[in-house]
C-alpha cells in the first residue's frame, strides 16, 4: 500500500470519531473485511492504521469510509475521504510544540457540568449571524487537484481605517502563494440548507503582508482585492482589547475541514489564559485554523491556531468534550497590527 496523507487524514478522523477500540469491529464487518486478517493490539490510533491498510489491500477503502458514514453523515472529513479532491486540512502545529498546555482543572469540569448557567438573550442569535458574514474559507491550490485550505476574517482595528484579512501565519505565510490562494465568502447554507451563491476573491500583494511565526503569534494579514467594492456585503468585525476569564463560554466560526461555515455552541469553555494565548475545550476541526473565537458578546478574544486530544494523564471530559485547543490572543494581535501599520 502507498500510504498518502489523505490515508493519514481519514486514520485520525476515524479514531476521533470511534476512540474505542470496541466500536471498531462493527465497521470492519460492514465493511465487508474479515477482522481474523487484523491485529487488534494497540490503541485505536494503532487498530485503525491497520483496518486502513487491510481496506485498502482489498479495495475496500470507500466501503469503510461509507460504513462510518452512515452513522456520521454530516462529518465533512468522511466526505472528503470520498471525493477525488485532495484536501490537506491537517494545518495546525501541534501545542505541545509552540506553547505549554495546561491541564484543565476539576473546577472548570464543574462549570461545564452545569455549574454554570448558558442561558442568553435571543438577540445572540442575531449578532451572531452578522459576525459571520466577515469569516470566509481559505483556499490554496497546492496541485493538481490539491489543496490547502484554512479560515479566516475580514477585520478593522479601532482608529485605523484599512480593512484588512487575518489568517494563520501555518495557513499562509509566502508571498509566492498569493496567486494561488482564494479567500472564499458566502460558502455555506441557507436556512432551506440550500448552497448559497459564493463569492472567491484574490489577495492583494500590497505593503500589507503583517506576518508573526507559528510560535509567536501565527498569523498573517493581508488586503484583499476589492475592484466593484462588493466587500461591503460582508462588513467586518472590529477588533478591541477585551479581557477574558477562566470558564467562560467561546464560541467559533470555521470552515472546518475546507467544509461550508459552520459554528460550535456547545461545550466551549476557557481554561486558561495568558498575555499570548488563550486555551478552552471546543469543537474544532481541521480545517478550522485562523477562526474567530467568540465571547458570549460576540466580541473577538482569539484567533484559533490549534488544537489536539486530550493525553492520558488529563482529567477525564464529559462525553463529546473536545480538549486542548487553543487561541492567540486578540490583545497581542491588535498590538501587533499597530505595530506594523503605517495608514
Amino acid at each position: 500500500m502507498a500510504w498518502t496523507k489523505k490515508h493519514t487524514q481519514l486514520n485520525d478522523v476515524l479514531s476521533d470519531l470511534v476512540p474505542n477500540k470496541s466500536g471498531i469491529n462493527r465497521f470492519v464487518l460492514a465493511a465487508g473485511l474479515q477482522p481474523k486478517f487484523i491485529d487488534d493490539s494497540g490503541n485505536a490510533i494503532e487498530v485503525w492504521n491497520k483496518v486502513l491498510i487491510e481496506a485498502d489491500k482489498r479495495d475496500k477503502v470507500d466501503d469503510l469510509v461509507k460504513t462510518v458514514l452512515d452513522n456520521y453523515p454530516e462529518n465533512p472529513f468522511l466526505k472528503s475521504a470520498l471525493s477525488s479532491k485532495e484536501i490537506d486540512y491537517s494545518l495546525s502545529p501541534d501545542i505541545d510544540k509552540v506553547s505549554k498546555w495546561n491541564a484543565v482543572s476539576a473546577e472548570t469540569l464543574e462549570v461545564l457540568t452545569m455549574g454554570q448557567s448558558t442561558l442568553l438573550p435571543i438577540n445572540f442569535l442575531s449578532k451572531g449571524i452578522i459576525k459571520s458574514r466577515s469569516v470566509a474559507k481559505v483556499e490554496m491550490k497546492i496541485g493538481t487537484n490539491r489543496y490547502n485550505v484554512g479560515t479566516g476574517f475580514l477585520f478593522k482595528v479601532k482608529g485605523i481605517e484599512d480593512l484588512f484579512f487575518i489568517t494563520n501565519f501555518h495557513v499562509i505565510n509566502r508571498r509566492s502563494d498569493i496567486p494561488k490562494t482564494r479567500i472564499i465568502f458566502d460558502y455555506e447554507q441557507d436556512i432551506y440548507g440550500n448552497s448559497l451563491p459564493s463569492k472567491s476573491f484574490e489577495i492583494e500583494d500590497g505593503k500589507v503582508w503583517y506576518c508573526s511565526p507559528v510560535n509567536q503569534l501565527d498569523t498573517t494579514i493581508f488586503r484583499v482585492k476589492d475592484f466593484d467594492n462588493s466587500l461591503n456585503k460582508y462588513g467586518y468585525i472590529e477588533l478591541k482589547e477585551v479581557e477574558i476569564s477562566d470558564s467562560e463560554f467561546v464560541n467559533i466560526i470555521q470552515h472546518p475541514g475546507g467544509e461550508m461555515k459552520q459554528i460550535s455552541l456547545y461545550h466551549n469553555i476557557v481554561t486558561y489564559r495568558d498575555e499570548r494565548k488563550i486555551q478552552y475545550l471546543t469543537d474544532t476541526l481541521k480545517g478550522s485554523s485562523g477562526s474567530p473565537v467568540f465571547n458570549s458578546d460576540w466580541e473577538v478574544v482569539a484567533l484559533h491556531h490549534s488544537g489536539s486530544e486530550k493525553k492520558e494523564n488529563e482529567l477525564a471530559l464529559p462525553y463529546g468534550v473536545k480538549s486542548r485547543n487553543e487561541g492567540i490572543s486578540i490583545n497581542k494581535i491588535i498590538e501587533f497590527v499597530r505595530n506594523n501599520h503605517i495608514s
